[in-house]
């Protein structure tokens, strides 16, 4: 099960998930990514402190948003990742391409 929420703090949007982004919890939140997207040059800050597991689909959802909206000239930093989302992250070496923080409060720094 996987729940989502965004929320608008600054400059910034946040998009908070909680519990397993997966094959099957992924396409449930693509509509959201999508329309966060489709806004343009925005920046976003993923929190994923409430991401008990992590997939394929899931870290593809958050590379697709990182690319595209990259391609927009906006910005996009993952706060909160703990757990096995955590070390699927570094074993992807994710951490070299995506700005990683501690916190939601952390990655809004500097924006």
């Amino acid at each position: 099960m996987l729940t989502h929420e965004t929320t608008e703090k600054g400059n910034a949007t946040i998009l908070r998930f909680s519990g397993s982004l997966d094959a099957l919890t992924v396409p449930e939140v693509r509509p959201a990514v999508d329309r966060l997207i489709e806004r343009g040059g925005i920046k976003v800050v993923v929190d994923m402190s409430a991401v008990t597991t992590i997939d394929s689909s899931g870290v593809a959802l958050i590379i697709s948003l990182f690319k595209r909206l990259g391609a927009q000239k906006g910005v996009v930093r993952v706060a909160g990742v703990a757990g096995q989302p955590k070390e699927i992250f570094y074993f992807l070496r994710l951490e070299q391409a995506l700005a990683l923080f501690p916190s939601v409060d952390e990655a809004l720094k500097g924006f």
